[in-house]
């Protein structure tokens, strides 16, 4: 289940691709203009945001910048296969290309290798976590970390900017279900410190902690 955010002019579109996408049990949100879209994304966690091609791209620019940044997977909407090309080179980040006219199966599979692939390959900054191979490496350099900060790291990097209980994080990370083993939280916070720098995470006062990557 993913957070997507629907960029097309025409409301029907929207509506149909909202309809296709929650019949997966995904969450979705709607926008018809650039400007629209910037707000959501700016206010949001986590999101996939599929986007119609045909919409101005010097408009486009800011909010695919904004994407880029927090790593988000984008998914380009086509009618013409020869922009292919040219969409990949738009969007640095994890993206996809699905050709219209297309039924509410293609439009799901898109979506959902989008994000098989995004979630395996998480990206902040200099930071980098290949999920699928249990993998961690910081300006290149390969990181060693034990299961549990693995799990940790994974779980901030998947929200990042996004401030996270210490309860969130141990059902997250280890499956916890009882507040009882908050300390563990801290306790594993200050390895991860260690490792991939002390500014890079964030105490929220009276919360828990949030990743920040330059």
């Amino acid at each position: 289940m993913a957070d997507i955010l629907i960029i097309d002019p025409d409301l029907n579109t929207c509506m149909q691709m909202a309809a296709a996408l929650e019949a997966a049990h995904h969450r979705c949100v709607l926008a018809h203009t650039i400007a629209e879209a910037y707000d959501i994304a700016r206010h949001s966690t986590r999101l996939l945001t599929i986007l119609n091609a045909r919409l101005s791209w010097a408009e486009s620019f800011s909010l695919l910048r904004l994407l880029e940044e927090k790593s988000w997977p984008l998914l380009f909407v086509t009618s013409e296969s020869s922009t292919i090309r040219h969409l990949h080179t738009l969007y640095q980040g994890p993206r996809g290309v699905v050709l219209a006219p297309f039924d509410d199966h293609q439009l799901r599979h898109s979506v959902a290798s989008l994000l098989s692939e995004t979630n395996s390959q998480l990206t902040i900054g200099a930071l980098r976590l290949d999920v699928e191979h249990r993998e961690c490496t910081l300006d290149g350099e390969s990181l060693t970390l034990t299961a549990q900060e693995f799990s940790l790291l994974q779980a901030l990097m998947e929200s990042p900017d996004a401030p996270l209980t210490r309860e969130e994080l141990l059902r997250t990370a280890w499956g916890y279900h009882t507040a009882g083993e908050t300390r563990t939280v801290d306790v594993h916070i200050q390895r991860l410190r260690r490792k991939i720098g002390t500014s890079c995470i964030e105490t929220v006062y009276k919360l828990g902690y949030r990743l920040k990557m330059a």
